[in-house]
């Protein structure tokens, strides 16, 4: 009778619940598997294309910077043309002056300079008078040009810019397929597991080959024409720093008027470049006595003493064989018409932008319905992975800018004569993602 008043405990069944439970939480655990593989295999495509875009900038930077070495090196081949031309020149003329000064008689204190107080041009009269200074003089003139030591100095100055010529070339030519096998390379090397990746053979964006005016960003300037006015400014601006080339002139006058004799020592001499073709070295020295004369008194020559003089050419038709101004690669007139003063805020500097889309097979993901181990099994199939076009997709852009800053604090703007190229990422343009997009055949 007591046991029957007692609350009956309650019974039943928990499997039921237990396997809703259970399901879920299989649920929960593929979903969570899969969406954490799927965000490890974007980031890590997302990484690999901003290593291959970073990879194809640096080639375009380095192959900017090459093409400015390769002009400045043009430069100095010219410019060792322009000194040759110069010594030629002026040894013809030392040779002509060690042998104009005998009449002087600058050996004794009694000589026509001394006398006449030429004070700057005695110390190099006297050093010429002597014999030391008169076979110093024709050795150096007689190894040099005799021997065709500065003919032999030009011929392989002319084969140094024919090499360097075909290396730009090269460059202009090479860097597209090169380019192609260091992305792959990068993007392989990115994952170092046999996984496949794939770089599209077109990019996105390429300003190397396709530039605003639908040409390369940079080309070559050929000999015909004024396309080589650029470089014969650049050559003329090099050249003119040596002092010797520009100008090899001084005089020494008497300190009196022509009231009495007096003495002009003149000495002359440049070396020019001539059009784009010839260069022309010329020197020559005189000496004058001067004084009164005539029935109208004024200051007239009396006697001229010819101290020597000197001419050497350098060109397609002189002894010394000149080819001329080199033809060169300098960036395309459209980027040279990049300025600070351009009204368009993308267009105040050249900038080159190269942009690369990547794709991953989504059978090559480690997702549980891929290449994972672990893999679900009737209805949990629906919970696997899945992308547009079977491939996962990253898009990066790499840009190759010119920064140089002037010792006056000015800005350069770029060129291909300074190799002040550098690149870095940037944000990729809403035109590269919808072409991207595109070609997934995903839906915006």
């Amino acid at each position: 009778m007591r046991r029957s008043r007692l609350p009956l405990r309650q019974r039943g069944q928990a499997m039921i619940f237990g396997i809703f439970v259970l399901l879920g939480a299989a649920v929960a655990t593929f979903y969570l598997f899969n969406t954490g593989q799927m965000t490890a295999e974007k980031t890590k495509l997302v990484n690999t294309a901003d290593a291959v875009a970073y990879s194809a900038g640096v080639m375009h930077a380095r192959a900017l910077n090459f093409g400015a070495y390769t002009n400045r090196a043009l430069i100095a081949n010219e410019a060792a043309i322009a000194q040759m031309v110069s010594i030629s020149s002026w040894l013809q003329y030392a040779q002509g002056h060690v042998r104009g000064v005998r009449p002087l008689a600058c050996y004794t204190q009694y000589s026509v300079p001394v006398a006449l107080a030429t004070l700057e041009y005695i110390p190099l009269c006297y050093a010429l008078s002597y014999p030391a200074g008169y076979v110093a003089v024709e050795y150096a003139n007689t190894a040099f040009n005799g021997a065709n030591v500065g003919a032999a100095i030009v011929m392989r100055a002319e084969l140094a810019k024919e090499q360097l010529k075909a290396m730009q070339t090269l460059m202009f030519f090479g860097v597209t397929a090169a380019r192609l096998s260091v992305m792959n390379d990068v993007a392989e090397a990115n994952y170092g597991d046999g996984s496949r990746v794939s770089v599209d053979t077109v990019p996105l964006k390429d300003d190397w080959n396709v530039f605003d005016d639908n040409r390369p960003f940079i080309n070559k300037r050929r000999t015909n024409g004024n396309e080589r006015a650029r470089m014969k400014a650049a050559i003329e601006e090099a050249v003119y720093k040596d002092n010797f080339v520009r100008e090899r002139a001084w005089d020494s006058k008497s300190p009196w008027p022509c009231s009495i004799p007096i003495g002009e020592a003149t000495r002359t001499g440049r070396t020019v470049l001539n059009g784009y073709n010839s260069w022309q070295a010329n020197d020559s020295a005189n000496f004058r006595v001067r004084a009164w004369r005539g029935i109208i008194p004024r200051c007239r020559t009396t006697r001229t003493y010819g101290l020597g003089s000197g001419s050497r050419q350098a060109s397609a038709s002189a002894a010394w064989r000149y080819s001329g101004v080199p033809e060169f690669y300098e960036l395309s007139d459209t980027a040279l018409g990049y300025k600070p003063s351009n009204a368009d805020p993308d267009k105040r500097e050249a900038r080159l932008r190269f942009a690369i889309r990547l794709t991953r097979a989504n059978g090559e993901t480690k997702t549980s319905g891929n290449k994972s181990g672990i893999k679900p099994t009737g209805r949990l199939e629906v919970f696997d992975s899945a992308a547009a076009g079977g491939v996962l997709a990253a898009v990066a852009t790499s840009e190759v800018f010119f920064d140089h800053e002037r010792l006056d604090g000015s800005t350069e703007l770029g060129s291909l004569f300074n190799p002040y190229w550098q690149v870095h990422l940037v944000g990729n343009s809403a035109a590269s993602v919808a072409a991207a997009v595109a070609r997934q055949g995903a839906t915006p």
